[in-house]
Protein backbone atom coordinates (compact mmCIF):
# COMPACT_ATOMS: atom_id res chain seq x y z
CA UNK A 1 0.00 0.00 0.00
CA UNK A 2 1.35 3.41 -0.92
CA UNK A 3 1.21 6.13 1.76
CA UNK A 4 0.94 9.77 0.80
CA UNK A 5 2.20 12.56 3.04
CA UNK A 6 -0.54 14.82 4.44
CA UNK A 7 -0.73 18.22 2.89
CA UNK A 8 -0.72 20.05 6.21
CA UNK A 9 0.82 19.67 9.66
CA UNK A 10 -1.55 18.67 12.47
CA UNK A 11 -1.21 18.19 16.20
CA UNK A 12 -0.90 14.41 15.70
CA UNK A 13 2.34 14.91 13.82
CA UNK A 14 4.07 16.39 16.89
CA UNK A 15 3.78 13.09 18.75
CA UNK A 16 4.67 11.10 15.62
CA UNK A 17 7.79 13.21 15.11
CA UNK A 18 9.00 12.50 18.64
CA UNK A 19 8.12 8.83 18.34
CA UNK A 20 9.99 8.62 15.04
CA UNK A 21 13.07 10.23 16.59
CA UNK A 22 12.88 7.75 19.50
CA UNK A 23 12.21 4.78 17.15
CA UNK A 24 8.97 3.88 18.94
CA UNK A 25 6.57 3.91 15.94
CA UNK A 26 5.30 0.65 14.48
CA UNK A 27 6.40 -0.10 10.88
CA UNK A 28 3.22 1.18 9.21
CA UNK A 29 3.27 4.44 11.19
CA UNK A 30 6.96 4.92 10.54
CA UNK A 31 6.51 4.42 6.78
CA UNK A 32 3.58 6.82 6.60
CA UNK A 33 5.31 9.42 8.74
CA UNK A 34 8.53 9.27 6.73
CA UNK A 35 6.55 10.28 3.65
CA UNK A 36 5.09 13.21 5.60
CA UNK A 37 8.47 14.12 7.06
CA UNK A 38 9.95 14.69 3.60
CA UNK A 39 7.57 17.61 3.01
CA UNK A 40 7.08 19.01 6.53
CA UNK A 41 9.72 21.41 7.90
CA UNK A 42 7.85 21.61 11.25
CA UNK A 43 8.25 17.88 11.85
CA UNK A 44 11.83 18.03 10.65
CA UNK A 45 12.58 20.64 13.30
CA UNK A 46 10.79 18.57 15.95
CA UNK A 47 12.86 15.50 15.06
CA UNK A 48 16.10 17.51 15.11
CA UNK A 49 15.19 19.25 18.38
CA UNK A 50 14.24 15.98 20.03
CA UNK A 51 17.55 14.39 19.08
CA UNK A 52 19.56 17.41 20.26
CA UNK A 53 17.57 17.91 23.45
CA UNK A 54 17.90 14.30 24.55
CA UNK A 55 21.63 14.64 24.03
CA UNK A 56 21.67 17.59 26.43
CA UNK A 57 19.41 15.92 29.00
CA UNK A 58 22.27 15.35 31.44
CA UNK A 59 22.83 19.11 31.82
CA UNK A 60 19.23 19.99 32.68
CA UNK A 61 18.70 21.03 36.31
CA UNK A 62 16.14 23.84 36.41
CA UNK A 63 12.43 23.07 35.70
CA UNK A 64 10.64 24.90 32.94
CA UNK A 65 7.18 24.60 31.37
CA UNK A 66 6.76 23.64 27.68
CA UNK A 67 5.14 26.14 25.30
CA UNK A 68 1.37 26.34 26.01
CA UNK A 69 0.44 26.03 22.32
CA UNK A 70 2.35 22.75 21.95
CA UNK A 71 0.70 21.35 25.08
CA UNK A 72 -2.79 22.30 23.82
CA UNK A 73 -2.21 20.82 20.35
CA UNK A 74 -1.24 17.49 21.89
CA UNK A 75 -4.16 17.41 24.31
CA UNK A 76 -6.60 18.28 21.50
CA UNK A 77 -5.17 15.46 19.38
CA UNK A 78 -5.63 12.94 22.21
CA UNK A 79 -9.19 14.16 22.92
CA UNK A 80 -10.10 13.78 19.26
CA UNK A 81 -8.62 10.28 19.22
CA UNK A 82 -10.62 9.21 22.27
CA UNK A 83 -13.84 10.82 21.00
CA UNK A 84 -13.58 8.95 17.71
CA UNK A 85 -13.51 5.66 19.60
CA UNK A 86 -10.43 4.38 17.80
CA UNK A 87 -6.89 5.44 17.04
CA UNK A 88 -5.51 6.24 13.59
CA UNK A 89 -5.55 3.23 11.32
CA UNK A 90 -7.79 1.08 13.55
CA UNK A 91 -10.68 -0.58 11.77
CA UNK A 92 -13.98 -0.89 13.61
CA UNK A 93 -16.12 -3.96 12.99
CA UNK A 94 -19.37 -3.73 11.05
CA UNK A 95 -22.51 -3.57 13.12
CA UNK A 96 -24.02 -7.06 13.59
CA UNK A 97 -27.17 -7.81 11.57
CA UNK A 98 -30.42 -8.55 13.46
CA UNK A 99 -30.99 -12.22 14.13
CA UNK A 100 -32.04 -14.72 16.73
CA UNK A 101 -30.68 -14.24 20.18
CA UNK A 102 -27.86 -16.79 20.55
CA UNK A 103 -27.94 -19.28 23.34
CA UNK A 104 -25.70 -18.72 26.38
CA UNK A 105 -23.79 -21.89 25.53
CA UNK A 106 -22.62 -20.58 22.15
CA UNK A 107 -21.73 -16.83 22.08
CA UNK A 108 -22.23 -15.35 18.65
CA UNK A 109 -19.19 -14.13 16.65
CA UNK A 110 -20.47 -10.63 17.15
CA UNK A 111 -20.37 -11.05 20.95
CA UNK A 112 -16.94 -12.62 20.82
CA UNK A 113 -15.72 -9.72 18.68
CA UNK A 114 -17.35 -7.22 21.01
CA UNK A 115 -15.26 -8.52 23.88
CA UNK A 116 -11.98 -8.06 22.00
CA UNK A 117 -12.12 -5.33 19.38
CA UNK A 118 -12.73 -2.34 21.76
CA UNK A 119 -9.36 -3.08 23.36
CA UNK A 120 -7.45 -2.01 20.26
CA UNK A 121 -8.67 1.63 20.40
CA UNK A 122 -7.79 1.69 24.11
CA UNK A 123 -4.28 0.47 23.39
CA UNK A 124 -3.88 3.00 20.60
CA UNK A 125 -5.23 5.82 22.75
CA UNK A 126 -2.83 4.84 25.54
CA UNK A 127 0.06 4.93 23.11
CA UNK A 128 -0.98 8.38 21.89
CA UNK A 129 -1.19 9.58 25.48
CA UNK A 130 2.32 8.25 26.10
CA UNK A 131 3.64 9.89 22.94
CA UNK A 132 2.00 13.17 23.90
CA UNK A 133 3.60 12.95 27.33
CA UNK A 134 7.00 12.39 25.69
CA UNK A 135 6.53 15.50 23.56
CA UNK A 136 5.69 17.57 26.64
CA UNK A 137 8.70 16.20 28.52
CA UNK A 138 10.99 16.91 25.57
CA UNK A 139 9.61 20.44 25.29
CA UNK A 140 10.23 20.95 29.01
CA UNK A 141 13.78 19.68 28.59
CA UNK A 142 14.22 22.27 25.85
CA UNK A 143 13.25 24.92 28.38
CA UNK A 144 15.72 23.43 30.85
CA UNK A 145 18.52 23.66 28.31
CA UNK A 146 17.74 27.32 27.63
CA UNK A 147 17.55 28.03 31.36
CA UNK A 148 20.89 26.32 31.92
CA UNK A 149 22.48 28.41 29.18
CA UNK A 150 21.09 31.54 30.82
CA UNK A 151 22.54 30.46 34.17
CA UNK A 152 25.91 29.75 32.57
CA UNK A 153 25.87 33.19 30.95
CA UNK A 154 25.04 34.81 34.30
CA UNK A 155 27.80 32.83 36.00
CA UNK A 156 30.33 33.83 33.34
CA UNK A 157 29.24 37.47 33.62
CA UNK A 158 29.59 37.38 37.41
CA UNK A 159 33.03 35.80 37.15
CA UNK A 160 34.14 38.42 34.63
CA UNK A 161 32.87 41.22 36.89
CA UNK A 162 34.67 39.71 39.89
CA UNK A 163 37.90 39.43 37.89
CA UNK A 164 37.62 43.06 36.74
CA UNK A 165 37.01 44.21 40.32
CA UNK A 166 40.04 42.27 41.55
CA UNK A 167 42.15 43.85 38.79
CA UNK A 168 41.00 47.35 39.80
CA UNK A 169 41.77 46.70 43.44
CA UNK A 170 45.26 45.41 42.56
CA UNK A 171 45.94 48.51 40.43
CA UNK A 172 44.84 50.81 43.26
CA UNK A 173 47.08 48.94 45.71
CA UNK A 174 50.04 49.28 43.31
CA UNK A 175 49.55 53.06 42.99
CA UNK A 176 49.33 53.55 46.74
CA UNK A 177 52.40 51.39 47.33
CA UNK A 178 54.44 53.26 44.69
CA UNK A 179 53.34 56.63 46.07
CA UNK A 180 54.85 55.64 49.39
CA UNK A 181 58.10 54.38 47.87
CA UNK A 182 61.19 56.65 48.20
CA UNK A 183 62.23 58.43 44.99
CA UNK A 184 58.89 57.96 43.18
CA UNK A 185 57.27 61.23 42.10
CA UNK A 186 53.65 61.63 43.09
CA UNK A 187 51.13 64.40 43.55
CA UNK A 188 47.92 64.46 45.54
CA UNK A 189 45.23 66.11 43.40
CA UNK A 190 42.90 68.59 45.04
CA UNK A 191 39.67 69.63 43.38
CA UNK A 192 38.80 73.20 42.39
CA UNK A 193 36.41 73.36 45.36
CA UNK A 194 38.87 71.68 47.75
CA UNK A 195 39.09 68.10 48.85
CA UNK A 196 41.19 65.26 47.46
CA UNK A 197 39.91 63.94 44.13
CA UNK A 198 42.86 61.84 42.96
CA UNK A 199 46.50 60.90 43.00
CA UNK A 200 49.17 60.94 40.26
CA UNK A 201 52.17 58.60 40.43
CA UNK A 202 55.15 58.89 38.05
CA UNK A 203 57.63 56.01 38.41
CA UNK A 204 59.58 56.87 35.24
CA UNK A 205 57.63 54.49 32.98
CA UNK A 206 54.52 56.64 32.72
CA UNK A 207 51.97 58.40 34.82
CA UNK A 208 49.07 56.66 36.53
CA UNK A 209 46.09 58.59 37.79
CA UNK A 210 44.11 57.24 40.73
CA UNK A 211 40.62 58.73 40.47
CA UNK A 212 38.63 58.99 43.67
CA UNK A 213 36.55 62.14 43.27
CA UNK A 214 36.62 62.92 39.53
CA UNK A 215 33.15 62.57 38.09
CA UNK A 216 32.44 60.37 35.04
CA UNK A 217 32.89 62.16 31.71
CA UNK A 218 30.81 61.79 28.58
CA UNK A 219 33.08 59.53 26.53
CA UNK A 220 31.41 60.65 23.31
CA UNK A 221 31.95 64.40 23.66
CA UNK A 222 34.61 65.15 26.31
CA UNK A 223 37.89 63.87 27.76
CA UNK A 224 40.11 64.31 30.79
CA UNK A 225 43.68 65.56 30.08
CA UNK A 226 46.66 65.10 32.40
CA UNK A 227 49.13 68.01 32.37
CA UNK A 228 52.70 68.16 33.67
CA UNK A 229 53.85 71.51 35.04
CA UNK A 230 57.38 72.65 34.04
CA UNK A 231 58.41 76.13 35.15
CA UNK A 232 54.75 76.98 35.54
CA UNK A 233 53.94 75.94 31.93
CA UNK A 234 51.47 73.05 31.48
CA UNK A 235 52.38 70.28 29.02
CA UNK A 236 49.76 67.79 27.89
CA UNK A 237 50.87 64.28 28.84
CA UNK A 238 47.87 62.24 27.77
CA UNK A 239 44.13 61.74 27.95
CA UNK A 240 41.89 59.39 29.89
CA UNK A 241 38.23 58.69 30.67
CA UNK A 242 36.59 58.24 34.05
CA UNK A 243 33.75 55.73 34.35
CA UNK A 244 31.20 55.23 37.07
CA UNK A 245 33.42 53.11 39.32
CA UNK A 246 35.71 54.70 41.92
CA UNK A 247 38.42 54.41 42.91
CA UNK A 248 39.97 53.44 39.59
CA UNK A 249 43.37 53.76 37.92
CA UNK A 250 44.08 55.22 34.48
CA UNK A 251 47.49 54.94 32.83
CA UNK A 252 48.89 57.80 30.75
CA UNK A 253 51.76 57.18 28.28
CA UNK A 254 55.09 58.65 29.36
CA UNK A 255 56.88 61.39 27.43
CA UNK A 256 59.96 60.41 25.37
CA UNK A 257 62.25 62.18 27.85
CA UNK A 258 62.11 62.06 31.60
CA UNK A 259 61.07 65.48 32.85
CA UNK A 260 61.18 66.54 36.52
CA UNK A 261 57.64 67.90 36.76
CA UNK A 262 56.97 70.32 39.57
CA UNK A 263 53.32 69.40 39.66
CA UNK A 264 50.40 67.84 37.79
CA UNK A 265 46.97 69.11 36.79
CA UNK A 266 43.85 67.59 35.28
CA UNK A 267 41.44 69.41 32.98
CA UNK A 268 38.14 68.36 31.46
CA UNK A 269 38.09 69.24 27.76
CA UNK A 270 35.38 69.30 25.10
CA UNK A 271 36.01 66.92 22.21
CA UNK A 272 38.28 63.90 22.33
CA UNK A 273 41.77 65.41 21.98
CA UNK A 274 44.08 67.45 24.19
CA UNK A 275 44.18 71.18 23.38
CA UNK A 276 47.34 73.33 23.37
CA UNK A 277 46.51 74.61 26.84
CA UNK A 278 43.98 73.60 29.50
CA UNK A 279 40.45 74.92 29.11
CA UNK A 280 39.01 74.07 32.55
CA UNK A 281 41.30 72.75 35.27
CA UNK A 282 39.40 70.53 37.69
CA UNK A 283 42.27 69.28 39.88
CA UNK A 284 45.95 69.96 40.56
CA UNK A 285 48.76 69.12 43.00
CA UNK A 286 52.46 69.63 43.70
CA UNK A 287 54.94 66.80 43.27
CA UNK A 288 56.41 65.17 46.32
CA UNK A 289 59.14 62.53 46.54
Amino acid sequence: MTHRAPETHTGDHDALAVGWALHTLDPDEATAFEAHLETCPTCRRTVDDTTAILGDLGGAVVPSDPPPRLRQRLLDAVDADLAAGSGPGVDTPDAPSPGPVPSPEEPSPERRDATVVPLAPRRRATRWLAAAAVVLVVAAIGGLTAANQSLRDERDSAQAAAAAQAEREAAVADVLRDAGSPGVSHAVLAGAQGGIVGLVVDDGTGQRVLTTGLGPNDAASEIYVLWGLVDGTPQALGTFDVGGRAPDVRSVPSSPEAVPYAGFAVSLEPGRTAPASPTRVVASGQVGR
